[in-house]
Protein backbone atom coordinates (compact mmCIF):
# COMPACT_ATOMS: atom_id res chain seq x y z
CA UNK A 1 0.00 0.00 0.00
CA UNK A 2 2.82 2.40 0.89
CA UNK A 3 4.48 1.67 -2.45
CA UNK A 4 1.18 2.36 -4.25
CA UNK A 5 0.78 5.68 -2.45
CA UNK A 6 4.33 6.71 -3.34
CA UNK A 7 3.66 5.89 -6.98
CA UNK A 8 0.51 8.03 -6.89
CA UNK A 9 2.42 10.94 -5.38
CA UNK A 10 5.13 10.65 -8.03
CA UNK A 11 2.49 10.57 -10.79
CA UNK A 12 0.81 13.68 -9.38
CA UNK A 13 4.16 15.51 -9.20
CA UNK A 14 4.98 14.48 -12.76
CA UNK A 15 1.54 15.71 -13.91
CA UNK A 16 2.03 19.05 -12.12
CA UNK A 17 5.46 19.37 -13.68
CA UNK A 18 4.09 18.66 -17.18
CA UNK A 19 1.30 21.20 -16.72
CA UNK A 20 3.84 23.78 -15.51
CA UNK A 21 6.11 23.07 -18.45
CA UNK A 22 3.15 23.39 -20.81
CA UNK A 23 2.19 26.71 -19.21
CA UNK A 24 5.76 27.99 -19.41
CA UNK A 25 6.00 26.83 -23.02
CA UNK A 26 2.74 28.59 -23.87
CA UNK A 27 3.94 31.81 -22.22
CA UNK A 28 7.27 31.59 -24.05
CA UNK A 29 5.41 31.02 -27.33
CA UNK A 30 3.15 34.02 -26.72
CA UNK A 31 6.17 36.15 -25.78
CA UNK A 32 7.97 34.98 -28.90
CA UNK A 33 4.96 35.93 -31.02
CA UNK A 34 4.76 39.37 -29.37
CA UNK A 35 8.49 39.91 -29.84
CA UNK A 36 8.18 38.83 -33.48
CA UNK A 37 5.31 41.24 -34.10
CA UNK A 38 7.25 44.03 -32.39
CA UNK A 39 10.31 43.31 -34.53
CA UNK A 40 8.16 43.37 -37.68
CA UNK A 41 6.63 46.67 -36.59
CA UNK A 42 10.04 48.21 -35.86
CA UNK A 43 11.37 46.96 -39.18
CA UNK A 44 8.45 48.57 -40.96
CA UNK A 45 8.96 51.85 -39.10
CA UNK A 46 12.70 51.74 -39.88
CA UNK A 47 11.95 51.02 -43.53
CA UNK A 48 9.52 53.94 -43.82
CA UNK A 49 11.95 56.24 -42.01
CA UNK A 50 14.77 55.18 -44.32
CA UNK A 51 12.74 56.03 -47.42
CA UNK A 52 11.63 59.34 -45.89
CA UNK A 53 15.23 60.20 -44.96
CA UNK A 54 16.38 59.77 -48.54
CA UNK A 55 13.51 61.94 -49.78
CA UNK A 56 14.19 64.58 -47.13
CA UNK A 57 17.89 64.98 -47.90
CA UNK A 58 17.22 65.18 -51.62
CA UNK A 59 14.68 67.93 -51.05
CA UNK A 60 16.98 69.68 -48.59
CA UNK A 61 19.81 69.69 -51.11
CA UNK A 62 17.61 71.33 -53.73
CA UNK A 63 16.08 73.95 -51.43
CA UNK A 64 17.21 77.51 -52.20
CA UNK A 65 18.85 79.37 -49.33
CA UNK A 66 16.15 82.05 -49.27
CA UNK A 67 13.36 79.49 -48.71
CA UNK A 68 10.63 80.85 -46.45
CA UNK A 69 8.52 78.41 -44.46
CA UNK A 70 8.96 75.05 -42.76
CA UNK A 71 11.61 72.35 -42.55
CA UNK A 72 9.97 69.11 -41.54
CA UNK A 73 12.18 66.22 -40.39
CA UNK A 74 9.49 64.52 -38.32
CA UNK A 75 10.14 60.84 -37.50
CA UNK A 76 13.16 60.37 -39.73
CA UNK A 77 15.03 58.61 -36.89
CA UNK A 78 18.02 60.90 -37.31
CA UNK A 79 20.89 60.77 -34.83
CA UNK A 80 22.37 64.14 -35.76
CA UNK A 81 20.94 67.39 -37.02
CA UNK A 82 21.60 68.26 -40.66
CA UNK A 83 23.25 71.62 -41.26
CA UNK A 84 20.43 74.13 -41.66
CA UNK A 85 22.42 77.30 -41.09
CA UNK A 86 22.40 78.26 -44.78
CA UNK A 87 18.65 78.91 -44.56
CA UNK A 88 18.12 82.43 -43.30
CA UNK A 89 14.35 82.67 -43.67
CA UNK A 90 13.10 79.44 -42.12
CA UNK A 91 10.22 80.14 -39.74
CA UNK A 92 9.33 76.65 -38.48
CA UNK A 93 11.46 73.57 -37.76
CA UNK A 94 9.80 70.29 -36.82
CA UNK A 95 12.48 67.90 -35.57
CA UNK A 96 10.19 65.67 -33.53
CA UNK A 97 10.40 61.89 -33.42
CA UNK A 98 14.14 61.43 -33.94
CA UNK A 99 17.07 60.28 -31.82
CA UNK A 100 18.72 63.61 -31.15
CA UNK A 101 20.61 63.93 -27.85
CA UNK A 102 21.85 67.48 -28.42
CA UNK A 103 20.85 70.57 -30.36
CA UNK A 104 23.54 72.47 -32.31
CA UNK A 105 23.99 76.05 -31.18
CA UNK A 106 24.11 77.18 -34.80
CA UNK A 107 20.57 75.88 -35.33
CA UNK A 108 19.24 77.92 -32.43
CA UNK A 109 20.85 81.06 -33.85
CA UNK A 110 18.77 81.08 -37.04
CA UNK A 111 17.38 84.63 -36.92
CA UNK A 112 14.05 83.86 -38.55
CA UNK A 113 13.11 80.81 -36.46
CA UNK A 114 9.76 81.34 -34.70
CA UNK A 115 8.50 77.81 -33.97
CA UNK A 116 10.69 74.89 -32.90
CA UNK A 117 9.48 71.36 -32.18
CA UNK A 118 12.07 69.09 -30.54
CA UNK A 119 9.62 66.65 -28.98
CA UNK A 120 10.09 62.88 -28.83
CA UNK A 121 13.86 62.81 -28.84
CA UNK A 122 16.53 61.99 -26.25
CA UNK A 123 17.59 65.50 -25.34
CA UNK A 124 18.51 66.24 -21.73
CA UNK A 125 20.06 69.69 -22.10
CA UNK A 126 19.70 72.59 -24.48
CA UNK A 127 21.28 76.06 -24.49
CA UNK A 128 19.36 78.88 -26.10
CA UNK A 129 21.19 82.04 -27.23
CA UNK A 130 20.14 85.60 -26.60
CA UNK A 131 18.25 87.56 -29.25
CA UNK A 132 16.33 84.52 -30.46
CA UNK A 133 12.84 85.27 -31.82
CA UNK A 134 11.40 81.83 -30.99
CA UNK A 135 7.75 82.21 -29.94
CA UNK A 136 6.67 78.56 -29.67
CA UNK A 137 8.79 75.73 -28.24
CA UNK A 138 7.99 72.04 -27.75
CA UNK A 139 10.40 69.95 -25.65
CA UNK A 140 8.02 67.12 -24.74
CA UNK A 141 9.05 63.47 -24.46
CA UNK A 142 12.73 64.01 -23.82
CA UNK A 143 15.03 63.52 -20.84
CA UNK A 144 14.69 66.87 -19.08
CA UNK A 145 14.81 66.90 -15.28
CA UNK A 146 14.14 70.61 -15.13
CA UNK A 147 12.96 73.37 -17.41
CA UNK A 148 16.18 74.55 -19.12
CA UNK A 149 17.45 77.72 -17.50
CA UNK A 150 18.46 79.23 -20.84
CA UNK A 151 14.78 79.44 -21.80
CA UNK A 152 14.70 82.71 -19.89
CA UNK A 153 16.72 84.20 -22.77
CA UNK A 154 13.79 83.59 -25.13
CA UNK A 155 12.13 86.94 -24.53
CA UNK A 156 9.65 86.42 -27.38
CA UNK A 157 8.49 83.00 -26.16
CA UNK A 158 4.72 82.83 -25.64
CA UNK A 159 4.09 79.07 -25.71
CA UNK A 160 6.11 76.33 -23.98
CA UNK A 161 5.20 72.63 -24.10
CA UNK A 162 7.42 70.34 -22.05
CA UNK A 163 5.26 67.32 -21.22
CA UNK A 164 6.37 63.75 -20.51
CA UNK A 165 9.70 64.52 -18.88
CA UNK A 166 10.88 64.26 -15.26
CA UNK A 167 10.36 67.85 -14.13
CA UNK A 168 9.55 68.38 -10.46
CA UNK A 169 9.17 72.12 -10.05
CA UNK A 170 8.38 75.41 -11.75
CA UNK A 171 11.56 77.57 -11.95
CA UNK A 172 11.49 81.06 -10.48
CA UNK A 173 12.57 82.74 -13.72
CA UNK A 174 9.22 81.96 -15.41
CA UNK A 175 7.51 84.76 -13.50
CA UNK A 176 9.83 87.25 -15.24
CA UNK A 177 8.93 85.99 -18.72
CA UNK A 178 6.21 88.51 -19.49
CA UNK A 179 5.36 87.14 -22.95
CA UNK A 180 5.00 83.51 -21.86
CA UNK A 181 1.24 82.96 -21.65
CA UNK A 182 0.84 79.24 -22.41
CA UNK A 183 2.46 76.39 -20.48
CA UNK A 184 1.80 72.69 -21.05
CA UNK A 185 3.66 70.53 -18.55
CA UNK A 186 1.71 67.27 -18.57
CA UNK A 187 2.89 63.95 -17.16
CA UNK A 188 5.81 65.17 -15.11
CA UNK A 189 6.28 65.14 -11.35
CA UNK A 190 5.04 68.61 -10.45
CA UNK A 191 3.52 68.86 -6.96
CA UNK A 192 2.26 72.42 -7.57
CA UNK A 193 3.19 74.41 -4.49
CA UNK A 194 2.38 77.96 -3.46
CA UNK A 195 5.76 79.03 -4.83
CA UNK A 196 4.93 77.42 -8.19
CA UNK A 197 1.68 79.37 -8.37
CA UNK A 198 3.47 82.66 -7.71
CA UNK A 199 5.78 81.90 -10.64
CA UNK A 200 2.86 81.41 -13.02
CA UNK A 201 1.22 84.81 -12.61
CA UNK A 202 1.45 85.66 -16.32
CA UNK A 203 0.08 82.38 -17.63
CA UNK A 204 -3.23 82.42 -19.49
CA UNK A 205 -3.30 78.75 -20.53
CA UNK A 206 -2.05 76.19 -17.99
CA UNK A 207 -2.19 72.46 -18.76
CA UNK A 208 -0.92 70.16 -15.99
CA UNK A 209 -2.50 66.78 -16.69
CA UNK A 210 -1.10 63.59 -15.21
CA UNK A 211 1.08 64.96 -12.43
CA UNK A 212 -0.60 63.05 -9.57
CA UNK A 213 -1.67 66.31 -7.95
CA UNK A 214 -3.89 65.63 -4.92
CA UNK A 215 -4.71 69.20 -3.91
CA UNK A 216 -4.39 72.73 -5.26
CA UNK A 217 -2.54 75.43 -3.29
CA UNK A 218 -4.64 77.91 -1.36
CA UNK A 219 -3.13 80.78 -3.33
CA UNK A 220 -4.49 79.36 -6.60
CA UNK A 221 -6.30 82.68 -7.11
CA UNK A 222 -2.88 84.26 -7.78
CA UNK A 223 -3.32 82.91 -11.31
CA UNK A 224 -4.96 86.22 -12.03
CA UNK A 225 -4.57 86.05 -15.82
CA UNK A 226 -5.44 82.41 -16.43
CA UNK A 227 -8.26 81.71 -18.90
CA UNK A 228 -7.85 77.98 -19.41
CA UNK A 229 -6.97 75.45 -16.70
CA UNK A 230 -6.51 71.77 -17.38
CA UNK A 231 -5.86 69.45 -14.43
CA UNK A 232 -6.95 66.24 -16.18
CA UNK A 233 -5.76 62.84 -14.96
CA UNK A 234 -4.74 63.97 -11.50
CA UNK A 235 -6.14 62.92 -8.11
CA UNK A 236 -8.17 65.94 -7.09
CA UNK A 237 -11.39 65.55 -5.12
CA UNK A 238 -11.91 69.07 -3.74
CA UNK A 239 -11.00 72.67 -4.53
CA UNK A 240 -9.81 75.37 -2.14
CA UNK A 241 -12.31 78.22 -1.52
CA UNK A 242 -9.93 80.61 -3.28
CA UNK A 243 -10.58 78.81 -6.57
CA UNK A 244 -13.83 80.78 -6.74
CA UNK A 245 -11.79 83.98 -7.02
CA UNK A 246 -10.20 83.17 -10.40
CA UNK A 247 -12.48 85.60 -12.22
CA UNK A 248 -10.61 85.39 -15.52
CA UNK A 249 -11.23 81.64 -15.92
CA UNK A 250 -13.17 80.62 -19.04
CA UNK A 251 -12.33 76.93 -19.55
CA UNK A 252 -11.69 74.33 -16.84
CA UNK A 253 -11.05 70.60 -17.17
CA UNK A 254 -10.93 68.05 -14.37
CA UNK A 255 -11.20 65.03 -16.67
CA UNK A 256 -10.40 61.77 -14.85
CA UNK A 257 -10.02 62.96 -11.28
CA UNK A 258 -11.68 61.82 -8.05
CA UNK A 259 -14.55 64.29 -7.62
CA UNK A 260 -17.83 62.90 -6.28
CA UNK A 261 -19.50 66.29 -6.67
CA UNK A 262 -19.14 69.47 -8.70
CA UNK A 263 -17.48 71.90 -6.28
CA UNK A 264 -19.55 74.99 -5.51
CA UNK A 265 -16.43 77.07 -6.17
CA UNK A 266 -16.94 76.27 -9.85
CA UNK A 267 -20.46 77.70 -9.83
CA UNK A 268 -19.17 81.11 -8.72
CA UNK A 269 -17.01 81.61 -11.82
CA UNK A 270 -19.35 83.64 -13.98
CA UNK A 271 -17.05 83.81 -17.01
CA UNK A 272 -16.82 80.05 -17.49
CA UNK A 273 -17.65 78.91 -21.03
CA UNK A 274 -16.60 75.25 -20.81
CA UNK A 275 -16.52 72.79 -17.90
CA UNK A 276 -15.21 69.22 -18.18
CA UNK A 277 -15.73 66.62 -15.44
CA UNK A 278 -15.60 63.51 -17.64
CA UNK A 279 -14.72 60.29 -15.80
CA UNK A 280 -15.26 61.25 -12.17
CA UNK A 281 -17.69 59.87 -9.60
CA UNK A 282 -20.22 62.70 -9.60
CA UNK A 283 -23.74 61.79 -8.50
CA UNK A 284 -25.45 65.19 -8.29
CA UNK A 285 -25.26 68.39 -10.35
CA UNK A 286 -25.78 71.31 -7.93
CA UNK A 287 -28.63 73.74 -8.55
CA UNK A 288 -26.05 76.52 -8.44
CA UNK A 289 -24.82 75.50 -11.90
CA UNK A 290 -27.56 77.79 -13.15
CA UNK A 291 -25.34 80.71 -12.10
CA UNK A 292 -23.00 80.00 -15.01
CA UNK A 293 -24.89 82.00 -17.58
CA UNK A 294 -22.01 82.06 -20.07
CA UNK A 295 -21.60 78.28 -20.31
CA UNK A 296 -21.47 77.00 -23.89
CA UNK A 297 -20.22 73.44 -23.39
CA UNK A 298 -20.81 70.98 -20.53
CA UNK A 299 -18.89 67.69 -20.37
CA UNK A 300 -20.29 65.50 -17.58
CA UNK A 301 -20.19 62.04 -19.17
CA UNK A 302 -18.93 58.88 -17.45
CA UNK A 303 -20.22 59.75 -14.01
CA UNK A 304 -23.11 58.52 -11.84
CA UNK A 305 -25.56 61.37 -12.33
CA UNK A 306 -29.22 60.44 -11.88
CA UNK A 307 -30.96 63.77 -12.51
CA UNK A 308 -30.55 67.04 -14.40
CA UNK A 309 -31.41 70.03 -12.18
CA UNK A 310 -34.07 72.43 -13.46
CA UNK A 311 -31.64 75.33 -13.10
CA UNK A 312 -29.84 74.07 -16.23
CA UNK A 313 -32.79 75.47 -18.17
CA UNK A 314 -31.48 79.00 -17.59
CA UNK A 315 -28.26 78.35 -19.54
CA UNK A 316 -29.49 79.90 -22.75
CA UNK A 317 -26.02 80.19 -24.31
CA UNK A 318 -25.43 76.44 -24.06
CA UNK A 319 -24.41 74.86 -27.37
CA UNK A 320 -23.22 71.38 -26.41
CA UNK A 321 -24.41 69.07 -23.61
CA UNK A 322 -22.67 65.75 -22.97
CA UNK A 323 -24.21 63.67 -20.17
CA UNK A 324 -23.90 60.22 -21.70
CA UNK A 325 -22.82 57.17 -19.69
CA UNK A 326 -24.60 58.19 -16.51
CA UNK A 327 -27.64 56.92 -14.57
CA UNK A 328 -30.28 59.27 -15.97
CA UNK A 329 -33.88 57.99 -15.97
CA UNK A 330 -35.51 61.16 -17.31
CA UNK A 331 -34.75 64.13 -19.55
CA UNK A 332 -36.94 67.11 -18.57
CA UNK A 333 -39.05 68.89 -21.19
CA UNK A 334 -37.31 72.18 -20.45
CA UNK A 335 -34.33 70.89 -22.50
CA UNK A 336 -36.30 71.85 -25.63
CA UNK A 337 -36.17 75.46 -24.45
CA UNK A 338 -32.36 75.60 -24.80
CA UNK A 339 -32.67 77.49 -28.06
CA UNK A 340 -28.93 77.61 -28.86
CA UNK A 341 -28.25 73.92 -28.23
CA UNK A 342 -26.56 72.28 -31.23
CA UNK A 343 -25.38 68.92 -29.83
CA UNK A 344 -26.90 66.69 -27.16
CA UNK A 345 -25.51 63.31 -26.13
CA UNK A 346 -27.70 61.41 -23.65
CA UNK A 347 -26.68 57.91 -24.76
CA UNK A 348 -25.90 55.01 -22.42
CA UNK A 349 -28.33 56.03 -19.70
CA UNK A 350 -31.58 54.47 -18.46
CA UNK A 351 -34.07 56.55 -20.39
CA UNK A 352 -37.50 55.22 -21.36
CA UNK A 353 -38.44 58.37 -23.27
CA UNK A 354 -37.06 61.68 -24.51
CA UNK A 355 -38.72 65.08 -25.12
CA UNK A 356 -39.64 66.10 -28.64
CA UNK A 357 -36.33 67.58 -29.82
CA UNK A 358 -37.50 68.19 -33.37
CA UNK A 359 -38.47 71.85 -32.80
CA UNK A 360 -35.11 72.94 -31.39
CA UNK A 361 -33.92 75.36 -34.08
CA UNK A 362 -30.13 74.85 -34.00
CA UNK A 363 -29.93 71.23 -32.84
CA UNK A 364 -28.20 69.11 -35.52
CA UNK A 365 -26.53 66.23 -33.61
CA UNK A 366 -28.39 63.85 -31.29
CA UNK A 367 -27.16 60.68 -29.61
CA UNK A 368 -29.74 58.60 -27.71
CA UNK A 369 -28.29 55.14 -28.33
CA UNK A 370 -28.26 52.34 -25.75
CA UNK A 371 -31.24 53.42 -23.67
CA UNK A 372 -34.66 51.82 -23.04
CA UNK A 373 -36.68 53.88 -25.53
CA UNK A 374 -39.34 51.69 -27.18
CA UNK A 375 -40.74 54.14 -29.76
CA UNK A 376 -39.20 55.65 -32.90
CA UNK A 377 -38.64 59.44 -32.71
CA UNK A 378 -40.22 60.01 -36.14
CA UNK A 379 -40.30 63.82 -35.92
CA UNK A 380 -36.64 63.93 -34.93
CA UNK A 381 -35.66 61.79 -37.92
CA UNK A 382 -37.46 64.32 -40.17
CA UNK A 383 -35.75 67.36 -38.58
CA UNK A 384 -34.60 69.50 -41.57
CA UNK A 385 -31.18 70.54 -40.22
CA UNK A 386 -30.30 67.17 -38.66
CA UNK A 387 -26.79 65.93 -39.52
CA UNK A 388 -26.19 63.05 -37.11
CA UNK A 389 -28.59 60.78 -35.24
CA UNK A 390 -27.61 57.70 -33.22
CA UNK A 391 -30.49 55.53 -32.02
CA UNK A 392 -29.15 51.98 -31.99
CA UNK A 393 -29.46 49.81 -28.92
CA UNK A 394 -33.03 50.84 -28.06
CA UNK A 395 -35.86 48.27 -27.91
CA UNK A 396 -38.16 49.87 -30.51
CA UNK A 397 -41.54 48.17 -30.69
CA UNK A 398 -42.39 47.96 -34.40
CA UNK A 399 -44.82 45.96 -36.45
CA UNK A 400 -43.96 44.99 -40.02
CA UNK A 401 -45.52 48.15 -41.49
CA UNK A 402 -43.53 50.35 -39.10
CA UNK A 403 -40.34 48.46 -39.91
CA UNK A 404 -40.83 49.05 -43.63
CA UNK A 405 -41.74 52.67 -43.02
CA UNK A 406 -38.60 53.14 -40.92
CA UNK A 407 -36.36 51.55 -43.55
CA UNK A 408 -37.75 53.86 -46.25
CA UNK A 409 -37.47 56.92 -44.02
CA UNK A 410 -33.88 56.17 -43.02
CA UNK A 411 -32.90 55.59 -46.65
CA UNK A 412 -34.40 58.94 -47.64
CA UNK A 413 -32.62 60.81 -44.87
CA UNK A 414 -29.31 59.11 -45.57
CA UNK A 415 -29.67 60.01 -49.22
CA UNK A 416 -30.07 63.61 -48.07
CA UNK A 417 -26.69 63.40 -46.28
CA UNK A 418 -27.85 62.69 -42.73
CA UNK A 419 -25.70 60.19 -40.83
CA UNK A 420 -28.00 57.83 -38.95
CA UNK A 421 -26.78 54.88 -36.88
CA UNK A 422 -29.64 52.51 -36.05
Amino acid sequence: MKILNRVKVHLVLILIFLISVKGISQNLLEKHERDSLERVWHQRVDSIASVNRITFFRLLEDMPEDTIGTINMNRLQLNNFPDLTRFNNIVIIDASGNKFTRVPKKLLKIDSLVRLNLSDNEIGKVYFPRNSVIESLNLSENNFRRIPRSIKKLTHLNSLTISNNNIKRIPHFLKKMDNLTSLEINFNKIKLTKADIRRLKNIEVLVMAGNNITELPKNIDNLENVKKLNFSKNKLSNLPPTFALIDSLEVVSFYKNDFNHIPLEITLLSNLRIIDFYYNNITIIPNEIGNLQNLKKIFLAYNKIEKLPNTLSSLQKLKELYVHDNQLHHIPDWVTGLSNLEIIDISYNKLFSIPDLSEMPLLYEVDVQENNIDYVPWKLIDKPNLRLLLVRGNPFLLDEDDKNKLMIKLSERRAAGVVIVD
